[in-house]
């Protein structure tokens, strides 16, 4: 059986996510992968935090619409994207398999 997709940085997230995205699963790991998905490679590293959760929050808006996104946006998005970006920044190897993870992502969608 294939490891799930993105299984280091899900595990990382659920991890470190606490109670609160612990009660929610199979939603923080579709926004692990809408993160990963929406990948800001070329972004600065300074700005990388507010950007993924910017591209989380649009992601989410046209995936979900206005009153889910509205909740998942104030609680959860934040939350992600600290910790993608926490993830990101923790190792070189990390950053080279988000570079992957992200162009195969982006190069499905097309």
């Amino acid at each position: 059986m294939a490891a799930p997709l993105y299984s280091p940085l899900k595990t990382f997230v659920a991890s470190k996510g606490g109670v609160r995205l612990s009660m929610h699963g199979p939603l923080r790991d579709r926004l692990v992968e809408l993160a990963v998905e929406n990948w800001p490679v070329d972004c600065e590293p300074e700005r990388l935090r507010e950007v993924v959760a910017a591209k989380l929050r649009i992601a989410i808006r046209n995936k979900y619409g206005s009153i889910l996104a509205t909740f998942l946006i104030s609680v959860l998005v934040q939350m992600i994207a600290k910790l993608v970006v926490e993830w990101w920044q923790n190792r070189q190897s990390h950053r080279v398999l988000m570079v992957g993870w992200a162009n195969a992502a982006q190069s499905r969608d097309v």
